[in-house]
């Protein structure tokens, strides 16, 4: 090779190199705008030709639990039906042949598969014999993927608190909304995909789940709510009432024990109500107190110390003009103890009080009770109900909120102020959720008793349990006594007010009780509202035997032994018939059946349940049996005592 024919040869080398370097860089270049720059766009193209688009399925929630591990709201697998219209070629046959299955008009079922859509859901989340009949028909482009289902086992019982969950499982009421974020998983979802010549290859699989949903552990008993909403109920079908709320509240910790609400509803079928049978009333509709102001402005004057239980106060014979407006008692009265005014409940004797205390202070203390403030319960949708600043208060509004009247609280608020009273003093925060766990068990969050603030001494509580026990023994909340215990409360009756004209309705009556037991050692706190009762419309009438029907069996339930005093006073020791060996075995050890449930019968069928029993039965009063240590089912040992209580039939 000459060397001008090597040069040529060289250079053309060169020339392919520098090309082949250009041609992969221009690629590469192009590449990285396509990839890196414009990766958005190139991805959405690629998924225009290889997907049609992503479909969401409602995904799996955690479990709600109440305080004993049983399922208050529980996830379940159901199928959905979809339908891909470019393969149905008889549409009309389809749909007329899906309609009576599907409870669905046949024309609303064929426009849906006439769409342009690949993809459309027939029906969401139908019942196991629907998905077989469908079956059964093998109609081609019908299918069905599986979803999660909220499902709430107990129906109606805490529907309030619990809430319900939209068709795609997002929580919209109760603690299914207010811990949406950790009973929800992250979006589950398929993708409807398509092969090169546009064909729809396939649905993948959507059972699929993202992650894994926390639990709720509540404070609430089923049992105890079963109670509450048992008796509130009875209540409001009696009284032809508009309708109720039930709280019951441990005082010493705030936790929320039970919340009923009437009328109710069932969340499985959420949508078959109007969203005024959603609300939780207990934080979401104030109301006037009424008389159940007076347990905090007597709370007031004793940590005041502006007046003492005993001082005397003139009651102006029943009836008392302020401004131009008259104030009336229910009855007349002369000179009252301040005990005796919260006992018989007087509403002037209240105003002399409050007059007394004065505005500034007065409304201290209220605001001090949280009764101007939001609990912080951990619901969403809570209010604060209303009560103006006491510049503005004349001699008049002073005189009646004293009362209860000019003034709106809710039921939580009441029974969260009240609770502060039973534990000695300290204000706690309301809460329904004890912990929050993984699906392992693990704890990943837990919730411990909150103390607000110090409102009052140990001292000032009890003289004032002092008086709301009187109130209960021998005053307006007679109908709340319930033998062997100690109860303290307060009864209420207030006047509506008409929202056209801003005046007092004289027939609709709000009537309620709220108090707590043992009043020397509080275990539970319990408000009842009575929303216009038309038997009877006062709350010493209607509102006390609902807690005091509640409260026996609470005492039952949760095992509260009565007054010793009173056990050693009135109790009287029965000595039941001698074993005889076929009866039961000589050897000691507990009862293999337990101790019977004696509640309700006379003491005469009681002692025949317990003969053969080697125990000491002590009994108290007469009547019907309306409560026993130990409770039922429990072990009974040899040589243990057995307390029985007895009252006269209702």
């Amino acid at each position: 090779m000459s060397e001008r024919t090597a040069s040529y040869f060289k250079i053309r080398v060169i020339a392919v190199f520098v090309s082949f370097i250009l041609c992969f860089g221009f690629i590469a270049l192009r590449a990285y705008h396509m990839q890196i720059r414009e990766r958005g766009k190139s991805l959405a193209v690629a998924q225009s030709q290889y997907y049609d688009r992503r479909i969401n399925l409602a995904p799996h929630r955690g479990t709600i639990y109440d305080a004993t591990g049983r399922e208050l709201a529980v996830s379940i697998k159901v199928n959905s039906l979809y339908a891909q219209t470019g393969k149905i070629e008889n549409k009309g046959v389809v749909a007329a042949k899906l309609a009576p299955i599907l409870g669905k008009d046949a024309d609303e079922i064929a426009r849906l598969l006439s769409s342009p859509k690949p993809f459309v859901w027939l029906q969401r989340k139908i019942s196991p014999q629907q998905q077989g009949r469908i079956e059964a028909l093998q109609l081609a482009g019908v299918n069905f993927i599986p979803e999660s289902r909220r499902f709430y086992p107990n129906f109606e019982l805490g529907s309030h608190v619990i809430g319900f969950v939209g068709m795609d499982s997002q929580g919209l009421e109760g603690l299914e909304r207010a811990y949406d974020k950790y009973l929800k998983t992250a979006q589950n979802y398929v993708v409807l995909e398509r092969d090169a010549l546009g064909r729809w290859i396939h649905i993948p699989d959507g059972d699929k789940e993202i992650d894994v949903p926390y639990n709720l552990h509540l404070t609430l008993d089923l049992r105890m709510q079963y109670i509450a909403e048992r008796e509130l109920k009875k209540e409001i079908i009696y009284q032809k009432a508009a309708g109720g709320m039930v709280v019951v509240m441990e005082p010493a910790t705030g936790k929320i024990l039970a919340t009923a609400v009437q009328p109710s509803f069932n969340p499985n079928l959420f949508d078959g109500y109007t969203p005024d049978r959603w609300r939780n009333r207990t934080i979401t509709d104030p109301f006037e107190p009424g008389s159940l102001m007076k347990v905090f402005l007597l709370a007031a004057a004793l940590k005041e110390d502006i007046t003492k239980e005993n001082d005397t106060i003139f009651c102006e014979n029943g009836a008392e003009t302020i401004q131009g407006h008259t104030i009336h008692d229910m009855s007349p009265h002369g000179w009252l103890t301040v005990g005796d005014i919260v006992r018989v409940s007087s509403n002037i004797g209240s105003s002399k009080v409050g007059k007394k205390l004065g505005a500034g202070r007065f409304y201290s203390s209220l605001d001090a009770f949280g009764l101007t403030q939001k609990t912080g319960v951990d619901l969403l949708g809570e209010d604060v109900g209303s009560l103006r600043i006491p510049a503005s208060w004349s001699p008049l509004d002073l005189a009646i909120i004293s009362f209860g009247q000019g003034v709106s609280t809710t039921a939580l608020q009441l029974v969260t102020a009240l609770s502060c009273i039973a534990n000695g003093g300290n204000l706690m925060k309301p809460y329904l959720v004890e912990r929050i766990t993984d699906d392992r068990g693990k704890v990943v969050a837990e919730f411990s008793p909150v103390v607000r603030r110090q409102v009052l001494t140990k001292e000032v509580c009890r003289r004032v349990s002092s008086v709301l026990k009187e109130v209960v023994k021998s005053g307006t909340g007679r109908r709340a006594q319930i033998v062997g215990y100690d109860v303290a409360g307060k009864t209420g009756t207030a006047q509506k007010v008409i929202p056209d004209t801003g005046t007092y309705s004289k027939d609709k009556i709000v009537a309620s009780f709220m108090g707590y037991l043992p009043a020397d050692d509080p275990q539970v706190a319990i408000i009842v509202v009575v929303d216009e009762p038309k038997t009877n419309p006062y709350g010493g009438t209607t509102a006390s035997p609902v807690f005091k029907r509640i409260a026996e069996e609470l005492i039952q339930y949760i095992g509260i032994p009565p007054k010793s005093d009173d056990v050693g006073k009135k109790t009287t020791l029965v000595k039941l018939p001698p074993l005889t060996k076929d009866k039961r075995s000589q050897t000691k050890g507990p009862s293999p059946q337990g101790m019977p449930d004696l509640r309700g019968l006379s003491m005469r069928k009681a002692l025949a349940l317990l003969e053969g029993e080697r125990v000491r039965v002590r009994v108290a009063g007469s009547g019907i049996v309306i409560s026993q240590q130990p409770n039922p089912g429990s072990s009974l040992k040899d040589g243990s005592e057995v307390f029985i209580t007895l009252a006269a039939g209702r």
